[in-house]
């Protein structure tokens, strides 16, 4: 096998997916995904994925919901905790290396064609202006990318625990629904799947009515569903995509993101209808004096489901550049 050629990882908290690819053309072959509860951890699941390869690469790369700091890597949004090196001799790689998901999604960026994203209004791209990555799924993250000189340098970081900042009445149910024993209610617990949940949860309360405990993945259903009306699971829809469009605006500022914004996230393609309406677009503007550098600034949707994998493809070339021919 070219020694070019390496295991990619992209590892989040409900989905794991594997593929071989070719770190320089970032081409994908032996795609696999599984979710994470088939497993005990990490080494097992690429033990399992191996098993049905004629040949191991000799290197290897992942993506990881968490932070990447240290020896013993601890999943955030799945009960996975496990060490560089049992990963490493899981794989059999010479060489390994390891980014946060988010990051990998950043370095994606550069390289998506059109058909892995799907725009939500906004003015053309600024050429190398800074770009955001950012999205719910089993939780909430972000990271910027920015130019230095002829690279794209990845800024991640840990923006699903943020506070969340209630605007209203039903944001302020919603609080009091994810506030933590410590008084903290992470954004990351409102942008994601149990978020879905919560505001679910919160809007039954202010019509005066327990809910039905309905699962994310249900009320995504009933909110689209053409056989049945469901006000309820349309409104949380709605005020989940408000959240998200201010969240996004918000971080569009701290970073100048004048080369677009991306919204990423297993949710995203599924509320894509609800998204693409003027009222994510208002809310994503809705910054006061700051609403028309907003206006220009492009999002996507970010539809690509291996933008992870080719993205975690990019860090490993760069942490392994080729060496120079002759």
């Amino acid at each position: 096998m070219h020694q070019r050629t390496a295991l990619i990882g992209d590892i989040g908290g409900t989905h794991a997916r594997f593929a071989i690819c070719d770190i320089d053309e970032l081409s994908v072959s032996h795609f696999a995904v599984f979710t994470t509860d088939m497993f005990k951890s990490l080494p097992d699941a690429v033990a399992h994925y191996l098993e049905s390869l004629p040949e191991r690469p000799s290197i290897a790369g992942f993506a990881i919901a968490a932070p990447v700091i240290g020896d013993t890597i601890t999943m955030t949004n799945a009960p996975w905790s496990f060490t560089r090196k049992e990963v490493q001799q899981a794989c059999g790689a010479e060489r390994i290396h390891f980014v946060n998901d988010f990051e990998a999604l950043a370095l994606s960026l550069p390289y998506l064609k059109e058909h892995d994203k799907h725009r939500l209004g906004g003015g053309s791209p600024v050429e190398y202006a800074p770009l955001i990555v950012l999205g719910p799924g089993s939780g909430f993250g972000c990271a910027g990318l920015v130019r230095h000189g002829k690279a794209w340098v990845p800024v991640a970081g840990e923006a699903g625990h943020m506070s969340f900042a209630a605007r209203n009445d039903m944001e302020m149910t919603i609080l009091e629904r994810v506030v933590d024993e410590n008084g903290h209610a992470p954004l990351q617990a409102v942008l994601s799947g149990r978020g879905i949940e919560a505001i679910h949860g919160a809007l039954a309360e202010a019509e005066g009515e327990s809910g039905d405990d309905a699962t994310a993945i249900e009320i995504v259903r009933r909110a689209f569903a053409d056989d049945e009306e469901d006000g309820r699971a349309r409104k949380t829809i709605e005020v989940f995509s408000d959240i998200l469009a201010r969240v996004a605006g918000d971080m569009a500022l701290v970073h100048g993101a004048r080369g677009g914004v991306y919204i990423a996230g297993g949710i995203t393609p599924k509320i894509l209808d609800i998204l693409e309406k003027d009222r994510f677009r208002a809310s994503f503007n809705n910054k006061g004096r700051m609403s028309r550098f907003l206006q220009d600034i492009p999002v996507f949707a970010l539809t690509a489901p291996d933008a992870g994998l080719r993205g975690a493809a990019v860090a490993v070339s760069n942490r392994f550049p080729m060496a120079p021919a002759g």
